[in-house]
């Protein structure tokens, strides 16, 4: 559930909405006059945001992702299971 918070909340108590998100790892909407006005989040989430954004970003990895839908549309692949089997047996050998 989306957590909201005025401003004024915030200034007083930002310790507490601090620690919040980096408990739960769950966003805060921070408001201003009403109005979403900025985004409270966990420095890691915040990390992985950019490092998605940076990956998605770039031309390559949308060409890779779209090939890999037309290649499950036209039902190749591997199954979950065994690619979970095949890594695991990798990890038992220590090679991952």
């Amino acid at each position: 559930m989306e957590r909201i918070i005025p401003v004024s909340d915030l200034k007083a108590t930002a310790d507490k909405y601090i620690d919040q998100v980096k408990k739960t790892k769950e966003p805060i909407v921070i408001t201003q006059l009403g109005r979403a006005a900025a985004l409270l989040v966990d420095y890691e989430t915040y990390q992985g945001l950019l490092a998605t954004l940076e990956e998605m970003s770039d031309p390559e990895a949308w060409k890779k992702l779209q090939a890999a839908k037309e290649a499950t549309a036209r039902g190749e692949g591997v199954d979950h299971e065994i690619v979970v089997a095949a890594f695991r047996a990798r990890q038992a050998r220590g090679a991952v």
